[in-house]
Formats: C-alpha cells, structure tokens, sequence
C-alpha cells in the first residue's frame, strides 16, 4: 500500500449528535508535481470517495477566505496549507457557531464588517475624487483591500475571548482603518474605532500571523491608537489591559500558544 493521510475531522450535525467527534479518514497520497497535497484536496477525496462531510469552499486559490479552518491546531485557508503523508487534524475555527462539521455560521462576525459602514463617505461625488498618492494606495490600502474576511485573525484574537460583545474584532478593525486612511473618507474613523473597542485590543500580533493578506495589523491599530491619544480619546487605565489575567507573563502567554500547537481547543484534547 502506498503512503497516506490520516484525516481526523471534526464531525458534529447539531440537528442529530448530542456532542461533537472525531472521525479518521485513511485518504491516498496524492501529491502532483508540487510534492504535496492541500488540506482542501483531502476533504475533497473523502467527500467523493467515502462519504459526505461539511464545509465550505469557493476559489480554490486563497482569495475567497471561505476553507478558512484549524488543521493540527493551526488557522489556516484548507486550500492553501500543504500536506505531507502522515496524520492531520481538521477542526473548525473556534469560538464560532456550528452548522455542521467544519463549516460555520459565519454571520455574527459578517455583521461586525457590515456594521463597520466601510463604504466611503465624502461629500463629492467619487468619480471626482483625485487620485491617491502610489505608495499610500498600492502598500497600504490596496493589501487592506485585499482581506479575505476569512475570519483567521477571529479564531486567534484573545481579546475577542473576554470582549466579543463590545470589541469589532481584528478583521473588522482594519476596514475601519482603511477608511481613515483614505483620503477621500470624510467620516470620522478615529471615533468610530474608539467606540468599536480599539482600547481592547492587546496588541499581540496573533492576527498579523495568520493573515493571508499579510495585513500590518498592529501597525494599522497603532496608527488609529495615536490618533485617539491626541484627540483625548484613550480611556482610563487602557494601559493596564491584559488579556492574560489569570498569569500575565510572558510564560503564561507561551503556554497557552503551546496548547494551541500541540492540538487542543475549545473541543477537547485531540
């Protein structure tokens, strides 16, 4: 027998299942002259070969965002993670409403960009605007431009854990940025990141790591951050802000990344 992948997927029919389980999938290696096989290709197999499982999937070429998952306790486009021969895990990103094994309900968190109003505001017309300055558009805007809302940066934000009710979340966050970057946008972007949970944030960086746009993130939020500052908008003890309360030290935050790696999540032990 050849080599092969060992899938264990997540499975969970909140219509029939009582608890989530894991299934393992033996899947054939399949690698073409790229040497490896994607994520997207072994639940393809497994789907047509063996039986039906959920989750979702659009482009194929990671733009769309829509495989966006955790395979072996990594974030990540399934389209866009390799595989070697061996055993892999595929789970759906946490902390999200489940519709059926690996796809999730992703409205709750679409409705924090649609809320974010990021269509531009001016008072011309926009076939008048003028043209933005070439470093400014094609460094900045045109790759916050490029978000794939694949929700990545969502699974992985600590602050989310504790302020999913007042904090937009990263994703979110930078379309608001965009907008206070564009010098067309006469809406007033300090304010509303102020009140959309800026202070929340804790600056760590987990939604730069993840980011299939390669989005600035804590660049951006630091941008906005100053802006505030000078306008007297920073609330009161933001300084003391730390998502790691029970251990905030910097061996408290390793441990909790190695967990993660090792492939644990809200779901149980793997």
């Amino acid at each position: 027998m050849g080599e092969t992948i060992i899938a264990k997927v997540f499975r969970y029919d909140p219509s029939k299942d009582k608890a989530p389980y894991y299934k393992e999938y033996t899947v054939p290696w399949q690698a073409d002259e790229s040497g490896f096989m994607t994520g997207l290709q072994v639940l393809h197999y497994i789907y047509e070969n063996i039986e039906p499982i959920a989750y979702d999937y659009n482009c194929r070429g990671s733009i769309c965002g829509r495989c966006s998952m955790v395979i072996d306790g990594k974030p990540g486009l399934a389209c866009y993670t390799a595989l070697q021969p061996g055993h892999h895990t595929f789970e759906p990103l946490e902390g999200q409403p489940i519709i059926r094994d690996l796809m999730i309900d992703r409205k709750p968190v679409m409705k924090k960009f649609v809320e974010t109003e990021v269509a531009k505001k001016t008072l011309n017309p926009v076939e008048k605007s003028e043209d933005i300055e070439y470093d400014l558009y094609w460094n900045t805007l045109e790759r916050l431009n490029n978000c794939r809302e694949c929700m990545l940066c969502y699974d992985v934000c600590p602050a989310l854990k504790i302020n999913d009710h007042d904090y937009i979340g990263p994703g979110a966050m930078m379309q608001v940025a965009f907008r206070h970057l564009d010098p067309h946008d006469e809406a007033d972007r300090v304010q509303q990141a102020v009140f959309s949970g800026l202070w929340k944030c804790v600056l760590c960086g987990s939604c730069e790591l993840v980011c299939p746009a390669q989005i600035p993130h804590v660049k951006l939020l630091t941008i906005l951050r100053d802006e505030a500052k000078k306008r007297g908008m920073k609330p009161e003890g933001s300084d003391n802000y730390n998502f790691w309360k029970n251990d905030p030290t910097e061996d408290g935050q390793a441990e909790d990344n190695q967990t993660r790696e090792e492939g644990s999540n809200e779901y149980g032990e793997i």
